[in-house]
């Protein structure tokens, strides 16, 4: 999974500098919802996806960035909220962003390989003994 990270974190720093968003007007200093946070980091990882040897590492990215959107507002109409988060972003925050949410994929990927070390030892089950007994008539 280091790979992952370094491949995540040299991918977010050359969508960083993509011409696309150059022209954009500066984001406000508001305050940002995690919605919108979320929305930033799926925005980063489609960014970085277009690196074709970051494209697996940001595809899950993008995938446990929506996971967590659809979790908070399963109602929301992504295509529209992505497209209205966007119109706020300009290079330095994309940036920003990018690498943030790389340091969050890289912390799920931790969590993960921990979890999946607790597993590496197959799990003891019961021996199975004697079928338990009839309940008796009363």
């Amino acid at each position: 999974m280091r790979t992952l990270s370094k491949t995540l974190f040299a991918a977010a720093l050359a969508c960083a500098a993509s011409p696309a968003l150059a022209q954009k007007a500066p984001a406000s200093a508001a305050a940002v919802t995690p919605t919108a946070s979320d929305i930033r980091c799926m925005l980063a990882m489609g960014a970085i996806a277009s690196n074709p040897n970051s494209r697996q590492a940001a595809t899950l990215g993008a995938y446990y960035f929506q996971g967590r959107i659809s979790a908070r507002a399963p109602t929301l109409d992504l295509p529209s909220a992505m497209k209205a988060e966007v119109a706020r972003l300009d290079q330095a925050t994309m940036q920003n962003e990018a690498k943030r949410c790389v340091a969050l994929v890289n912390q799920a990927s931790q969590t993960m390989q921990t979890v999946q070390a607790a597993f590496a030892k197959p799990v003891a089950v019961p021996p199975t003994g004697a079928a338990p007994a009839a309940p008796t008539p009363k």
